[in-house]
């Protein structure tokens, strides 16, 4: 995995820095990528460890950020390591995983040009994309088991974005009557939205890891326009009932 430079256009005082991995491949580097997907992790709450490279949370993701690097065509994939494991709320300023997100849209932007850029996370880093929804670059996101606390603000809602949930219903982390609710407030606030639950599913998305990472990486890639979306996903988007339905991951999979 390549790092990019944490340097440029980052602003921090605590002397810690996040890396960005990633960026396109030989072929997009020569054609040029048409979009880009950017993989962010879990954290805690508060926390002002550093983020190792070593932490399962960060671990966790590398395997869904290769397998969009073997799947993708025309889409330049990015992983984010944040600064500090914490979620770290101030009333004066972006949480530190979303002001590192923000720098990582930026240094894309900086690489490869405004193109389209689709948000995977999970746990806090599905949070982390829902707050960075409001960048005109974003186009999509999809989060797994998302952290959605109860009066989560929505971003600003765009006819061109997209927002796929999925959540194992027992988790015990997060909550995902909590992200039900979150995709049901975006919906009547006029978003393209879908929500999927896998039934069991805890999560460390270690209760059927290929289908997580299938659904994950077709998803994401599907968003970005560099893949089909699964049928039911994209009909799920399509949807105009003002309730989200709860689709089962596993029938989404097995039809795609």
């Amino acid at each position: 995995m390549v790092a990019v430079s944490a340097v440029a256009g980052g602003s921090w005082t605590d002397g810690a820095r996040p890396t960005l991995l990633g960026g396109p491949n030989r072929a997009q580097r020569s054609a040029g990528p048409r979009a880009a997907v950017l993989v962010l992790h879990g954290g805690r709450e508060a926390s002002q460890d550093l983020t190792s490279s070593r932490q399962l949370a960060f671990l966790r993701m590398i395997d869904m950020y290769v397998g969009l690097r073997r799947a993708a065509s025309t889409t330049a994939v990015y992983l984010l390591r944040n600064r500090l494991r914490g979620w770290n709320a101030a009333a004066d300023a972006d949480p530190d995983p979303v002001h590192d997100a923000r720098w990582a849209l930026g240094t894309i932007r900086a690489a490869v040009g405004a193109v389209p850029v689709v948000v995977l996370g999970h746990s806090m880093g599905g949070r982390t994309g829902f707050a960075i929804a409001d960048d005109p670059q974003v186009v999509g996101v999809v989060a797994l088991a998302p952290w959605l606390p109860d009066g989560e603000p929505l971003p600003p809602i765009r006819p061109e974005q997209s927002f796929v949930i999925a959540h194992g219903t027992s988790d015990t982390v997060t909550s995902a009557p909590a992200s039900h609710d979150y995709a049901g407030r975006l919906r009547r606030a006029g978003a393209r939205v879908a929500w999927f639950g896998l039934a069991g599913g805890r999560h460390a998305l270690l209760d059927k890891p290929l289908l997580w990472h299938r659904f994950a990486v077709r998803s994401a890639l599907g968003l970005a326009g560099d893949a089909s979306l699964p049928a039911a996903v994209s009909a799920a988007l399509s949807s105009q009932a003002s309730d989200v339905t709860r689709v089962p991951m596993t029938s989404v999979m097995a039809k795609s």
